[in-house]
């Protein structure tokens, strides 16, 4: 098992990534405040790469929400 965290903006994201067998599959399991993001993979290099993607969308979208101003009405 392969695990790390990350911060998308103020929120703590935790990923786990587990052999299911000897060779695969893979499962990424990504828990975010919101809830969890778990897929299956044949190759530990798609994991990866899927993992860094998400990653990227997670903190882009992190950042891009603290740059709005909330306006009153």
């Amino acid at each position: 098992m392969m695990s790390n965290i990350f911060m998308a903006g103020m929120d703590l994201v935790r990923w786990e990534l587990t052999s299911l067998g000897v060779d695969g599959p893979f499962r990424l399991a990504m828990h975010h405040p919101h809830g969890a993001i778990v897929e299956y993979f044949r190759a530990l290099p798609e994991a990866l790469v899927r993992e860094a993607e998400l990653e990227h969308l997670m903190t882009t979208a992190r950042r891009a929400g603290s740059n709005r101003t909330e306006v009153a009405v």
